[in-house]
């Protein structure tokens, strides 16, 4: 019985360095904001360096919300997020932009997403889909990949209606 309460105990303190890293302890960490994840349960593996979140999973890390059925976290040593992997229903939110797929990988170092699996990404009105869209957070740059099963297509709307005037029929007579 005392072996098992140790155990349960050693579990959730080294949950709360995985999820709160240096809080507490007085020790913050300014180079990256904070991540938070909740979801109905959570599943962590020390000696892989893994935790998988399932359920209503949502992930809020500085202006980036990631949201999801299911997120495999892999992480160092040190308990520093190093990949994200989001599926089933995924959707990530980035200021005015929103794309929505069926995967999503984020790099933490890198700052990078990669989205597959029927990925759509909206601004506004806007929309554009492809077999793969990858975006950097960091350079702002974002690529949509396509194939011969599934191209690029994009709709785009304009602030200015395009309308033909009436003048422009007389002026070429």
């Amino acid at each position: 019985m005392k072996i098992s309460s140790y155990f349960l105990i050693l579990f959730i303190f080294l949950s709360f360095l995985f999820i709160f890293p240096g809080k507490g302890f007085g020790i913050t960490n300014k180079l990256q904001p904070e991540t938070n994840i909740t979801s109905n349960s959570l599943r962590v593996n020390n000696k892989k360096d893994t935790a998988v979140f399932t359920g209503h999973v949502v992930v809020i890390k500085g202006g980036l919300r990631i949201s999801s059925s299911v997120l495999n976290v892999v992480y160092t040593k040190k308990h520093k997020i190093k990949m994200l992997v989001a599926t089933g229903n995924v959707h990530i939110i980035k200021g005015k932009s929103n794309i929505t797929g069926g995967k999503a990988v984020y790099y933490d170092k890198k700052g990078i997403v990669v989205i597959t699996k029927n990925p759509v990404a909206y601004e506004g009105k806007n929309k554009i889909a492809g077999k793969k869209i990858i975006v950097d957070f960091k350079t702002g740059i974002s690529t949509v990949i396509g194939s011969a099963e599934r191209r690029v297509s994009a709709v785009v709307y304009s602030n200015k209606s395009l309308t033909v005037g009436k003048s422009f029929g007389k002026k070429n007579r």
